[in-house]
């Protein structure tokens, strides 16, 4: 059921079911969760609702995406998520070079 123009979701209950949904093995229903309450929300809540998802692609092995929303968490937070700059740092080495070699896409830059 969508949300009203005079209603809002608490955000409380919903990050208290994502935690559950964590807690008990479904990571990638808690995205769900996640992408819902970031709907339409550029800063995904200052960066919380992107370092959220990252640890939750994390827990699911998709390194890519996990390293993806952590630097999103980043972004957005200002400094506010330094779990989510350790989290980047330990993901730092995430390519995509097994897939396109880099001498074909890096550039080097004119200075």
């Amino acid at each position: 059921m969508p949300i009203g123009e005079d209603e809002k979701y608490d955000f409380n209950v919903l990050e208290r079911v994502a935690q559950e949904l964590i807690d008990t093995g479904r990571p990638q229903d808690a995205i769900k969760i996640y992408l819902f309450m970031g709907d339409g929300d550029p800063s995904l809540d200052a960066g919380y609702l992107g370092k959220r998802i990252g640890e939750c692609y994390e827990a699911m092995g998709d390194l890519h995406a996990a390293k993806y929303w952590h630097g999103r968490a980043i972004e957005e937070g200002a400094g506010a998520w330094p779990d989510a700059v350790e989290a980047r740092k330990r993901l730092g080495a995430i390519s995509i070079d097994d897939l396109v070699a880099p001498e074909k896409y890096i550039v080097p830059r004119q200075r």
